[in-house]
């Protein structure tokens, strides 16, 4: 009993020295005390849970960021890099992570490269982020002309595309694709050499069969389940929506040393028959979608 009663009084101690680095990295970086915060995040983050461990090491990558160090700097990228490659663009904190990214390249003037992470920082993202995603395309786009990014952007703009994405945003019955993960709380904007990320999201959606099908144009408006890492996860969803008589298709999409897999299903002319087929077919099926106008 006594053994016992000094391991709880350990693992109280442990906890408790452990909730005091977190708060005192967060005192760090508030007051803009960077290298200390990055320190301390440092002690903190390999001893968070899985889920919440990337988040915390992104405000690391933040910290790191800040301190007007070049080599720090150098190596927050790599971090970041890192990360972005060992979490599943299902997660919600991906799309924080390619917003970061974005704002990286573009500090480092890389701007086409930073278009390319902010889109797939869009594709990914939920509607709640669309407020910081805004502040990050108009940065981008006073740097680049890029159509695509353009596309992306506008919809952010856009009440009701967002607000079909929340009408129909829940998981599939038939659970083809990992749980989005909700992150505690987003970093928010910090100075350069690299400002924070923006909120998470990206909204899974499931196509229905006979989806109205337009005439061959140049431009048309489609459906968007879900963006994977792998692609067995794709062809999961492909497959559980088969059987619910939906068609869709999987559409590989290089990004530097990755490649997404991107489910998407139907041909609309106009983004009004695609959120009217989705409000129709999907939403009963509590499948999350994403409107995208493909030219």
């Amino acid at each position: 009993m006594k053994a016992k009663s000094i391991s709880i009084i350990l693992a109280f101690f442990a906890t408790a020295a452990f909730a005091q680095t977190m708060a005192d990295a967060q005192k760090a970086y508030v007051a803009g005390n960077w290298k200390e915060a990055a320190d301390a995040y440092e002690a903190a983050c390999p001893k968070e849970p899985d889920s919440s461990k990337a988040e915390c090491y992104l405000w690391n990558v933040l910290a790191l960021s800040q301190t007007g160090n070049a080599q720090l700097f150098k190596t927050a990228g790599k971090r970041l890099d890192s990360l972005i490659q060992t979490t599943n663009p299902q997660k919600a904190i991906y799309a924080d992570l390619m917003m970061t990214s974005a704002q990286f390249k573009l500090y480092l003037g890389k701007n086409e490269k930073a278009a390319e992470d902010l889109i797939q920082a869009i594709e990914t993202s939920h509607p709640h982020q669309a407020v910081v995603l805004q502040k990050v395309c108009q940065a981008v786009k006073a740097k680049v002309k890029s159509e695509d990014l353009n596309d992306r952007c506008n919809l952010l703009s856009k009440p009701d595309s967002l607000k079909a994405i929340q009408a129909a945003k829940v998981a599939p019955a038939t659970e083809p694709a990992p749980a989005v993960e909700q992150p505690r709380e987003q970093p928010k904007a910090v100075p350069a050499p690299a400002p924070a990320p923006a909120a998470t999201a990206t909204a899974a959606v499931a196509p229905a069969t006979a989806a109205p099908a337009a005439a061959p144009t140049a431009e048309y408006w489609t459906l968007q389940l879900g963006a994977f890492g792998t692609k067995t996860n794709a062809d999961l969803l492909v497959t559980n929506l088969k059987k619910q008589k939906i068609t869709c298709t999987v559409i590989e999409q290089p990004r530097g040393e990755r490649t997404l897999y991107l489910v998407q299903t139907g041909r609309f002319e106009t983004k009004d028959q695609a959120v009217d087929f989705a409000a129709n077919k999907l939403a009963p099926l509590k499948i999350e979608f994403q409107p995208l106008l493909k030219r």
